[in-house]
């Protein structure tokens, strides 16, 4: 059984948020019923019919985010994702870098970035990371001319906290051996580092 808010009329942390995986945009609102209409708005405006589980499946996503209590049929003990950085997120994060460093900065093949560019651009887990903005802005520069046609709607994995910019261009096995192996759980299923998913190209 889908995952659903126990009460619409309470506002989540940060407000009601749905991203529509066909393209990307972002609904975001304060009450339930505007984030509705504006999804409907979304879909009517780009000539796509109003599905009739639209609710089901932006509740089912929203709630994929959230702490329990929020939302009924929810696993209280499955593992969560978070936009906050901590401490072991950056740790993770300068050993993911220092083994990208020490193996010669290679890098996938300009397709295979953008084919991941554009899959992370569409997700729901695609957030702000609050945290060492530093730190984000350092592995940027250092990352220098990697870019994809889709850097304009990345911005950070709330599964590891990595800079999605630079993330979609790195070796599969440099991001596995430093342990996103063991956030395959967390990983959403359209995904192209969870391993089960139709996008992994180990």
């Amino acid at each position: 059984m889908n995952l659903s808010l126990i009460n619409p009329n309470n506002c989540p942390p940060n407000g009601f948020r749905f991203v529509f995986p066909n393209d990307g945009f972002v609904c975001h609102a304060w009450t339930y019923f505007d984030w509705v209409e504006v999804a409907k708005a979304h879909l009517r405006a780009n000539n796509i019919p109003v599905p009739v589980d639209l609710e089901d499946r932006m509740m089912e996503q929203q709630c994929q985010t959230l702490e329990p209590g929020w939302c009924k049929y929810d696993n209280p003990n499955r593992k969560r994702v978070s936009a906050d950085l901590t401490w072991g997120d950056m740790v993770a994060g300068v050993q993911t870098f220092g083994r990208w460093l020490a193996g010669g900065l290679k890098t996938v093949e300009q397709s295979e970035a953008e084919r991941r560019a554009m899959i992370c651009a569409r997700c729901y887990l695609n957030v702000q990371i609050d945290g060492c903005s530093t730190c984000q802005k350092l592995v940027t520069e250092v990352a220098g001319k990697l870019k994809t046609k889709h850097d304009g709607m990345l911005k950070g994995c709330a599964v590891c906290k990595c800079v999605l910019k630079v993330k979609v261009h790195l070796p599969i096995k440099t991001l596995l051996d430093n342990g996103e192996e063991n956030q395959q759980e967390v990983f959403p299923e359209h995904c192209w580092l969870k391993k089960d998913s139709p996008n992994y190209r180990g």
